[in-house]
């Protein structure tokens, strides 16, 4: 099966740690998310955590490169599987299969989005 867009991030903690506050929380992160995030005591992983959603909106959007409307990382949750694996849930093109993988090192997150066009546009 042929990939119909593939896109990749890298984010570094520390650009985190100097951008976190409520307005960029709220503006990154799907109230399903955001329900995840207050659920976390540590600080490093609460960096852990936005970091690696951060990566994966980029990545997904880069797989997209055009949207239709513009897009807004709210409207587009990175969720687990019960095995831990993420997944996309969004508003967007939901014909679409799109393949998420988010990895972690000790100062960086990154992501990197597949997507199949359901509708092959």
């Amino acid at each position: 099966m042929k990939s119909d867009g593939l896109g990749i991030d890298i984010v570094e903690f520390e650009r985190i740690k100097t951008i976190i506050d409520e307005r960029f929380i709220n503006r990154v992160l799907s109230d399903a998310e955001k329900t995840l995030y207050e659920r976390i005591s540590r600080t490093d992983r609460k960096i852990e955590f936005l970091a690696g959603r951060f990566a994966a909106k980029e990545a997904y959007s880069k797989a997209y490169q055009i949207f239709e409307e513009p897009l807004n990382f709210r409207d587009v949750s990175i969720l687990n599987a019960p095995s831990g694996a993420p997944y996309v849930q969004s508003k967007y093109k939901e014909e679409d299969t799109v393949l998420i993988s988010i990895s972690h090192s000790e100062n960086y997150a990154v992501a990197v989005c597949m997507l199949y066009r359901g509708d092959k546009q």
